[in-house]
């Protein structure tokens, strides 16, 4: 496992994935020398086996009629937010 600093993850991060892609290397990132993130490869068997109801937050929506079309959704609370400070007649 090798450590490098926020600046060396931002200048050389293609190269950085790549690594951990094909290299199977991990990499602790620092933020003034105190880690912070980690950055490591995807085991296959994750990647396939990850399904969207692995993650709590599409859980907890996914039985909500009102946004099967999230598109939907979003444009009609965005048209009633809109609307929040008209003044009323």
């Amino acid at each position: 496992m090798q450590t490098i600093t926020i600046k060396e993850t931002r200048n050389n991060l293609a190269e950085l994935i790549e690594k951990v892609a094909v290299g199977n290397k991990t990499f602790i990132i620092t933020k003034f020398g105190k880690a912070k993130a980690q950055l490591t490869p995807v085991s296959k068997n994750m990647s396939q086996k990850q399904k969207k109801k692995d993650f709590p937050g599409f859980g907890m929506w996914a039985d909500r009629k009102d946004m099967q079309d999230s598109a939907k959704w979003v444009a009609k609370i965005r048209s009633e937010w809109k609307n929040r400070y008209e003044p009323t007649p």
